[in-house]
């Protein structure tokens, strides 16, 4: 017995002291520490594409870090760089995440497989309406746009070509983007959430540019001063005033401000539309409407109407909302590569 409770004492002993090494390869900082040193993970893919989550590209003081997902190419470092595309995902600007996308079982593989064709792809997540009124949702897919474009090197992107991609309220995103290239009313502001007060106050947003060169658009919104329009009715349109904060009547400059219709000039990229004709949610008249003002403004533009499906692409069966999301896969797939061509 007497030896059962020595050796207990000396286990105790040799665990105290392996505790007390441990404790002393505790690194501590001369002042607060901010920054995530969370172990970095990814997650692989066919065809030679990792994906990166949860990659922060933004922290404002006040909100939870504003994070995107990353899928890249292993061999990024011996291969010219690639274009961009930036998916923004939709959900009424209340709900949804980067992960995401209408009847896509698996939307992450639709990510990682559009990467292997020869793209980089970032998936946003940005600010809800419940979390912050518009702007900060534009200003958000800026950020990311920015962010990216700053981290180019690293990430084996080309930072001439950048195409948006986006559905529902994240088509309308995508297109505001699109739209307003260097519109100052939408700058992202200066990421000071994991800066000390005094570097906070001197802090300036990324001086990089937001223009992208090309947006497909999957059943968006694009007029929202359209509310109620003979038409334009839709029960998505119920989610703009708590988008905007104010009701559309009430606040039409705001609703004109938000909508990409209203910024169409001659910096606005190449646009592809993508819509159901049975859409209930978001009326199908906002992309002929879209189309209309982009051709009017001598902008390059070019519509997909599929008719009879839903918002989402969704059909009466599964096998016609199959073909319906597989056909605008397609044409989408078509687009990034005729706008992501080098000439």
């Amino acid at each position: 017995m007497r030896g059962l409770v020595c050796l207990g004492m000396l286990a105790l002993t040799g665990q105290a002291h392996a505790q007390d090494r441990a404790l002393d390869t505790v690194e501590i900082s001369a002042a607060s520490v901010r920054d995530d040193h969370f172990p970095q993970v990814a997650a692989d893919y066919p065809d030679g594409i990792v994906a990166r989550p949860h990659v922060e590209f933004a922290n404002y003081l006040g909100f939870r870090p504003l994070q995107l997902d990353l899928y890249l190419h292993a061999d990024r470092s011996r291969t010219k760089p690639r274009p961009l595309i930036l998916w923004v995902h939709g959900g009424g600007w209340s709900r949804g995440d980067a992960r995401g996308s209408g009847a896509f079982t698996d939307f992450p593989a639709v990510l990682a497989m559009v990467a292997a064709r020869g793209y980089v792809v970032a998936s946003v997540d940005y600010r809800l309406s419940g979390e912050a009124r518009f702007p900060a949702q534009i200003q958000d897919v800026k950020a990311a746009i920015r962010y990216l474009r700053s981290k180019a090197g690293d990430y084996g992107i080309d930072p001439e070509r950048v195409v948006l991609w986006g559905g529902s309220a994240g088509g309308h995103l995508a297109a505001l983007a699109a739209t307003t290239c260097g519109v100052a009313d939408f700058d992202p502001p200066a990421s000071t959430g994991r800066l000390g007060r005094s570097a906070a106050q001197g802090a300036k947003p990324l001086a990089v540019s937001d223009c992208v060169q090309g947006a497909a658009l999957w059943y968006g919104v694009y007029d929202l001063a359209a509310h109620g329009k003979v038409g334009q009715r839709g029960s998505a349109l119920g989610n703009v005033a708590p988008f905007l904060g104010c009701d559309v009547a009430a606040c039409q400059d705001k609703a004109e401000a938000a909508s990409p219709i209203h910024h169409i000039g001659a910096q606005t990229p190449s646009i592809l539309l993508i819509h159901g004709t049975a859409d209930d949610e978001v009326a199908y008249q906002q992309t002929e409407e879209m189309a209309t003002a982009l051709k009017a403004a001598g902008r390059p533009v070019d519509v997909l109407l599929i008719p009879e499906m839903g918002h989402g692409l969704i059909g009466r069966t599964a096998a016609a909302t199959r073909a319906a999301n597989l056909q605008a896969l397609q044409r989408t797939l078509d687009f990034f590569a005729k706008i992501t061509a080098r000439r």
